[in-house]
């Protein structure tokens, strides 16, 4: 039976919609949906269908070894509500656990969005070595590599230093293969 991770496509879309003002910040009073789609022209040029470009920057034997479990790599096929071609989200995968362990991870892909808005956000340091710019908070690493901006969150059972770790490998894997 696969124990699913708590896969974050309502954070993807809180990134998105951070990412759609040009600061990087929601606007007052918006929804993460109603900032997504209102991103530029340049990020809704996009195909109606996702690719399976996030299966492919992170591979399910890169978060098998980070996290020390076995895990199933499931690609996102169709964007979540709110995340169709307005959205400049481009691909997602996740990784869930084949056992019984919480454990596994996601990948969210995204175009042509800032991240420099994660600079001033309470928690957040920045790690260099990964992409053109990282930023970690909590389970969550938001990177960006050229024109491309990615979401990777992480479900383990490691202390805070473990866990900054494994989001630090998966990272590089990540920008790696952009």
């Amino acid at each position: 039976m696969h124990r699913l991770v708590a896969a974050a496509p309502a954070a993807a879309l809180l990134l998105a919609a951070a990412c759609a003002s040009g600061t990087g910040a929601p606007a007052a009073g918006s929804s993460p949906a109603a900032a997504a789609a209102s991103a530029s022209p340049t990020a809704r040029a996009g195909a109606q269908a996702l690719t399976q470009d996030a299966c492919r920057a992170l591979r399910a034997a890169d978060v098998q070894a980070a996290l020390g479990v076995q895990v199933s790599q499931l690609p996102m096929t169709s964007p979540p509500p709110g995340g169709g071609p307005d959205s400049s989200l481009v691909s997602g995968c996740t990784y869930a656990s084949t056992t019984a362990a919480s454990a596994g991870a996601s990948l969210y892909l995204f175009r042509d969005m800032p991240i420099d808005y994660f600079a001033t956000v309470p928690g957040a340091q920045r790690l260099p070595g990964v992409g053109d710019a990282a930023f970690v908070q909590g389970t969550m690493l938001v990177g960006r590599k050229g024109h491309v901006t990615f979401q990777l969150t992480v479900v383990s059972g490691a202390d805070q230093a473990a866990l900054a770790q494994q989001l630090g490998t998966l990272g590089r894997a990540v920008a790696g293969r952009l």
